[in-house]
């Protein structure tokens, strides 16, 4: 028990990512790997790294024929036979096409073992992922899709198991909608859609103007058809066993690497035939939320992507790299079971209908007495204070500077054409604060908190989409993702945060398509939380770093596809060029 718990708090220390990786390995493994670590003590390869490296230990053919006493030559005889058995089993009836697709052509037999045909054998270490679809049929395909919508629906049934990261005000919803659609007409079994509680109610509103039965699950009993519910009630959910698809909304989820949400997810929908996850922003921080979407589609488990394409980096402890040589063929893999657009024209389609307005973030620095900062440390008292440089700190300055940043909002308010107004916070004293400061001058002041009752938060966000509430005060982790307010355009955060998923999300509740009018995003921070700002922007670069390079590893995937098939294009030959 003691070394257990040494073994952990080596991982943990050095690879604390890893955990998940350590306790998944077999008895076996485990014991091995341990046995190295305490020996090493140091220096010692991540659990990731050392299955990689004994994954490929083996035997030549001279060890062998020494180990059984025999010679060389009989073992390459054994071999042969034994090859040659297995050709016969994979070549028979329908096992043919599908080895054949998965090997990249016929399979053959060498004579000799060391003359195998070397681009066979890196044709078959190529990550990618297998179709496990259908073909979507046109009479299942909803009427009011897009084009490039309708491709989408397409290429994620034939593929079967698909991620769309598809920018906000794109048709996610349409979209997801009509992939469960089409998993339900080619199995006639249950499909289950996952989202927050919050969209849940918009989800099933939507459904109803596309044509789709929709149905709430009650009770945790899913109905033969589409089924909606939220991630809260997941562990009430019955005859899981029974589903022919999956689908999660805002499926950044998954984020976490060792999280419970996703453990639970992947273990409770591992069988199921059919799945699809839909997010807006794949994590902007690292890579490695497309592992764990890849391991819930039964692509590869996270761990090893990061075999496969990370390395260690030195220079952020716990965290990993994509190496260099390996960026085109991650991205090819990540192509193979993604979509990643921004616009319909990265698929080739005209998207004049879907350019916004222009964005406009104003930032509002407020400066406030900050007299009484003192260190809690040693009690004395601080000429200036200091820059936020954490999460603790950040809370107590946006504490401390709460007042002079309602006073800031207020000033924002009076301006008429600022109405309707979103106004984001973090803190339930935020919201207490800045409802009772709003009332005594502005009427229609409406609050949504988590603890409200589902129904209250439901029609809340309702009232405020279709303009019945002039000011909605809220947080993003309840309004923040799949809602749609295009019916207005200004809103306000009373401050920030480090996250800019969430700032990026709660953004585009406005800003997305169907939006007419100039959206203005009031940002007040205080003057000592500028570090703030440089963190997001540092996010917000590696986040559009990420989507160009998918973007570019998808349409170029699409383009070679598309290459092929002309290849096999029937066209006449000119008279002048005939014999």
């Amino acid at each position: 028990m003691r070394e257990a718990k040494k073994i952990l708090s080596y991982i943990k220390r050095f690879y604390p990512q890893e955990i998940e990786v350590f306790e998944s390995m077999n008895a076996k493994d485990r014991k091995h790997y341990a046995s190295y670590v305490l020996r090493k003590r140091r220096d010692f390869l991540s659990p990731s790294m050392w299955l990689e490296r004994s994954v490929d230990i083996g035997m030549s053919f001279e060890q062998i024929a020494k180990k059984l006493g025999i010679s060389q030559a009989e073992v390459t005889q054994i071999y042969n036979e034994a090859i040659t058995k297995i050709r016969n089993i994979m070549m028979c009836g329908e096992n043919k096409e599908y080895f054949e697709d998965m090997l990249g052509g016929s399979v053959a037999v060498a004579k000799n073992p060391t003359a195998i045909d070397y681009s066979l054998f890196v044709a078959k270490k190529r990550a990618q992922s297998k179709k496990v679809g259908f073909k979507a049929q046109e009479a299942w395909l909803n009427k009011n899709l897009f084009d490039y919508q309708r491709e989408i629906v397409k290429r994620a049934c034939e593929i079967g198991r698909y991620a769309l990261f598809m920018d906000t005000g794109l048709g996610k919803s349409i979209t997801q909608m009509n992939f469960a659609y089409c998993v339900w007409e080619h199995t006639k079994k249950p499909v289950l859609l996952l989202a927050p509680l919050a969209v849940v109610f918009q989800m099933c509103d939507e459904a109803k103007k596309f044509g789709f039965a929709l149905s709430r699950v009650e009770n945790g009993i899913l109905q033969n058809g589409l089924n909606i519910t939220n991630y809260e009630q997941l562990d009430k959910l019955k005859g899981v066993e029974k589903l022919a698809g999956i689908v999660l909304d805002e499926s950044s989820i998954l984020k976490s690497f060792t999280g419970s949400t996703k453990r639970a997810l992947i273990e409770m929908f591992k069988d199921t035939p059919y799945k699809l996850a839909c997010s807006a922003t794949p994590s902007p921080n690292d890579y490695l939320e497309l592992g764990n979407h890849s391991e819930f589609l039964n692509v590869m488990p996270s761990y090893e992507m990061i075999m496969r394409f990370f390395i260690n980096d030195t220079m952020n402890a716990g965290g990993y790299r994509l190496k260099k040589h390996a960026e085109s063929s991650f991205w090819e893999w990540v192509a193979s079971w993604a979509e990643c657009i921004s616009s319909p024209s990265d698929l080739g389609y005209d998207d004049s209908a879907f350019r916004l307005p222009p964005l406009r973030e104003r930032l509002h620095f407020v400066d406030y007495d900050d007299t009484q900062y003192f260190s809690e440390a040693n009690n004395e008292g601080l000429l200036f204070s200091m820059q936020s440089s954490n999460a603790t700190t950040l809370a107590k300055n946006k504490k401390e500077s709460l007042e002079v940043r309602v006073e800031k909002l207020k000033e924002i308010l009076r301006d008429t054409s600022a109405l309707p107004h979103l106004i984001w916070v973090d803190t339930n004293l935020e919201a207490d604060r800045l409802k009772v400061a709003l009332s005594k001058e502005f009427e229609g002041v409406v609050e949504v908190r988590g603890s409200d009752s589902p129904e209250f938060k439901a029609q809340a966000l309702a009232d405020f989409g279709l303009g019945k509430i002039p000011i909605l005060i809220t947080k993003a982790s309840i309004a923040g993702m799949g809602l749609n307010f295009q019916n207005a355009c200004n809103m306000s955060f009373l401050g920030l945060n480090y996250s800019y998923e969430s700032y990026y999300q709660a953004v585009r509740r406005m800003y997305r398509f169907g939006q007419k009018s100039e959206v203005v995003v009031n940002v007040i921070v205080a003057s000592s939380e500028r570090e703030i700002l440089n963190t997001l922007h540092k996010k917000k670069e590696s986040h559009d770093k990420m989507k160009l390079a998918m973007t570019k590893a998808i349409c170029k995937a699409k383009n070679t596809d598309a290459l092929k098939e002309s290849w096999h294009t029937n066209f006449k030959i000119p008279s002048f060029l005939r014999a």
